[in-house]
């Protein structure tokens, strides 16, 4: 570790549609204090959760730099947080904390964590080997689809955010073709956050109620998943074509950024439905490319089991650009 890493203390935070996960990393990004968790619907913008947090760290604590993961884009320094409707600029919270701030996309924070996650945090989904030198991807479903690639580089990698929650969503087999149908009938728009996100878990499960005559009996992911696991019928078959179309979605992203490196899976759903994961048909859907299943065997894919790694990637992001 290089000795001006050691002098920061740096406020980091990772900032979602549901929650805003607060910290600060100081010698090094793997080393978390002060950590917070606020609800981000109580609050109508970043600066304002951002004020609340820094007002309930103890007076002792002098901050060096602040970097903020946000879902959503960023652009030369400005912010848009896709789902909360929030804007947010570089300058104005710099301003406002009177050290530098740096505003990077959460999938790209979640992809700075990964070379820092300890081994028990790690859980591999699909063995294979990972072609030396080849992009990885990151993505994962949250309150949103977030999509990230890694370019390995001397020294590290560079990462690239992406928005694949909005490509559109491709249907196949005849299960999916029906639940598209009912998608295009209940939505303005079908994406592939349509379905892979919190709201496109609830999405799937009323389209599969409609298509079999039932009544949709959940609101919540949280409620679904926990029904799933309890043995509800239609919410066992709802997570279980959840992970299979994530499957089929990851493996098309392998194939668009050519990332033979392997896919690491992140989000706030899936450590809550590992088993359900394991089991389905997610393996399968992934290398079920054609021509390209051998292109598709060798690729491994691992789940970051802590949905709170955005906070170190934060860290490890500012870090590298001292």
């Amino acid at each position: 570790m290089q000795p001006h890493h050691k002098q920061q203390t740096l406020l980091v935070a990772d900032v979602g549609g549901t929650n805003a996960r607060f910290a600060i990393a100081s010698d090094g990004a793997s080393h978390i204090t002060q950590v917070r968790r606020l609800a981000s619907a109580d609050f109508t913008s970043l600066s304002q959760a951002l004020a609340t947090y820094v007002a309930s760290l103890p007076p002792t604590i002098t901050l060096t730099g602040a970097c903020l993961a946000v879902a959503g884009p960023v652009t030369a320094g400005s912010a848009n947080l896709t789902n909360l409707g929030w804007q947010a600029s570089e300058a104005q919270l710099s301003e406002q904390l009177g050290v530098p701030v740096r505003l990077i996309n959460d999938f790209v924070a979640y992809a700075y964590s990964v070379p820092q996650l300890p081994p028990d945090q790690i859980q591999c989904i699909k063995a294979g080997e990972a072609l030396a030198e080849a992009p990885l991807v990151v993505l994962g479903p949250g309150t949103g689809f977030g999509v990230a690639r890694l370019l390995p580089q001397i020294g590290g990698w560079q990462v690239t955010p992406c928005e694949g929650g909005h490509m559109g969503l491709a249907a196949n087999n005849d299960v999916q073709v029906a639940i598209l149908g009912q998608l295009q009938q209940m939505l303005p728009h079908v994406n592939v956050e349509s379905v892979l996100c919190g709201s496109g878990l609830i999405n799937l499960y009323r389209a599969m109620a409609r298509i079999e005559g039932q009544a949709a009996r959940f609101d919540m992911p949280a409620q679904l998943t926990n029904a799933a696991a309890n043995g509800d019928s239609l919410a066992v078959r709802t997570v279980a074509l959840f992970c299979q179309w994530l499957g089929t979605v990851a493996g098309d992203l392998v194939l668009a950024h050519g990332a033979r490196g392997g896919v690491w899976l992140g989000g706030g759903i899936l450590p809550r439905i590992v088993d359900a994961l394991q089991a389905s048909g997610f393996n399968d859907a992934f290398v079920d490319k054609g021509l390209m299943v051998d292109y598709m065997t060798p690729v491994p894919v691992h789940l970051a089991l802590k949905s709170d790694t955005a906070v170190i990637g934060a860290a490890a992001y500012y870090l590298d650009r001292l």
